[in-house]
């Protein structure tokens, strides 16, 4: 059973809070819906929306409009460590590329001595052996390089004798290449007691303890943190996954020496936190949400013709035009799509491989109106967690049209527990959150940096609100719905 009623996890009064009751960061941001960003340079945008034909193309799609969040993090990354900061947003929101920005303009601009990204698509994090290769992977040479830069010849050599490096460090202070035979022992060391957690944090531990001194912390990323829900260890009391979670809430909240950010587009993560040993008050979430519509309008239309952003429908790709008549589809594609980074681009790779609006817009809800239909048969999901589903096709039916009949499809958790428990709050929280688990739902606490939603959706005390995953997901539930 699932602990605690939601809204005594998931609350936000004011002063403003997080999903799980920390206080946030919250600035005073600049209104972005008027600039865009291509690569590193901003533009504003002047005039109406128009193709601009004849433009020379680029030939790739650049980074897009996430100028806000961006110019939040790298002021945050340059100042005070405190809580460890969970990041969440719809899927396909761009959380991933946003964090492979930072990493570059983290690198490009200097900003601070190390900066670690673990994507856990990539590299696997779901048992003590697989995170501390992890950890032991992402600390390359040429990382090792930027920190002898930082903290100078002299506490470099400090922090190899730290690690048991015995070689003889050749050059001097003015020299700033890196020495071959250190490069070997270095890896030799890392990877000796690769596979082993403890040893792996021990030596994290001397790392962040030679950085201390530097007024820029480090950070560490695991982005789709989400798979360390599927953890495995021996010992049914997971003492090494308490082990990691201290670790981060150590260098983070503790001893301010390094920020922490985790990554996902499965808000279970926030709930299953506290559970497994970070509590609610180590952590705050920050939610990244989907374009507003004037935003999606210029992602796929591109803004004027003197701007830098020539719009998705534009970026081709292969031999095949985009099909005739995308300015009339924009509301049949905004329905659908939302102002979802990812649907969007699904939307125009389907319309150009297929050659219709009408076929791709129905093959973007596809899997989403498969995903509603699911949801009326609890029993058919695998056992997820240890827990089977807790809903009826009935509380699923009830759910729906809460949502799609509510404005901006976000309906207050407080309503939803009640009506799901008929009455009985604890009940209805434990139902809901086993919805969320499966994810059929999502749990959409305010933040400064989500726009797609208005703040008056989260009532006057700003409490969290439910959604299902995806615009698409909204489509096709009225389309079920209707059936």
């Amino acid at each position: 059973m699932l602990a605690a009623p939601l809204n005594a996890r998931f609350q936000a009064t004011v002063p403003s809070r997080s999903i799980c009751g920390r206080p946030c960061v919250h600035l005073t941001l600049p209104k972005p819906s008027r600039t865009l960003r291509s690569g590193n340079r901003h533009t504003i945008v002047q005039g109406a929306l128009s193709d601009p034909k004849g433009a020379p193309l680029p030939p790739e799609d650049p980074f897009y409009n996430r100028v806000t969040e961006l110019d939040f993090f790298e002021q945050k990354f340059s100042g005070k460590v405190g809580f460890v900061t969970v990041m969440v947003g719809p899927r396909n929101c761009g959380k991933s590329r946003l964090l492979e920005t930072l990493a570059q303009q983290y690198a490009a601009e200097e900003i601070g001595p190390l900066y670690l990204n673990i994507d856990s698509r990539m590299t696997p994090v779901r048992s003590p052996e697989e995170i501390s290769t992890a950890l032991v992977d992402v600390l390359t040479t040429e990382k090792f390089q930027n920190i002898k830069k930082y903290i100078g010849f002299d506490r470099f050599k400090e922090l190899l004798s730290s690690l048991d490096i015995k070689v003889a460090v050749k050059g001097s202070s003015s020299l700033p290449f890196f020495d071959s035979e250190i490069q070997l022992e270095l890896a030799k060391k890392l990877q000796k007691d690769e596979g082993n957690l403890t040893l792996t944090i021990k030596k994290y531990k001397k790392l962040l303890t030679a950085l201390g001194p530097l007024p820029t912390k480090p950070v560490i990323v695991i982005d789709e943190a989400n798979e360390l829900i599927d953890w495995t260890e021996p010992d049914a009391s997971q003492p090494k996954l308490k082990e990691l979670l201290n670790f981060l809430v150590a260098i983070s909240k503790q001893k301010k020496q390094a920020h922490v950010v985790l990554a996902t587009s499965d808000y279970f993560l926030a709930n299953w936190l506290p559970q497994a040993g970070m509590t609610d008050d180590k952590f705050e979430v920050e939610v990244l949400g989907d374009l507003t519509e004037e935003e999606a309008q210029k992602f796929f239309y591109g803004d004027d013709v003197a701007g830098e952003w020539h719009g998705i429908i534009n970026l081709r790709s292969g031999t095949k035009e985009v099909p005739a008549g995308a300015k009339e589809q924009w509301p049949a594609i905004y329905e659908r799509c939302g102002g979802n980074i990812g649907l969007l681009q699904q939307c125009v790779a389907k319309a150009q491989l297929i050659g219709n609006w009408d076929d791709a817009l129905q093959g973007v809800v596809a899997g989403p109106r498969s995903g509603i239909v699911r949801g009326f048969k609890p029993r058919v999901y695998i056992v997820k967690g240890g827990e089977a589903p807790l809903w009826t096709k009935e509380q699923w039916k009830m759910v729906l049209e809460r949502i799609t009949t509510a404005p901006h499809h976000a309906v207050l958790v407080s309503e939803l527990e009640k009506d799901l428990g008929d009455g009985d709050v604890e009940k209805g929280s434990e139902i809901l959150l086993s919805m969320v688990k499966y994810n059929l739902l999502v749990l959409r606490p305010w933040s400064v940096l989500a726009r797609d939603l208005p703040r008056e959706v989260y009532g006057k005390k700003k409490t969290p609100v439910v959604t299902l995953p995806l615009p698409a997901h909204v489509w096709a539930a009225k389309d079920v719905l209707e059936d």
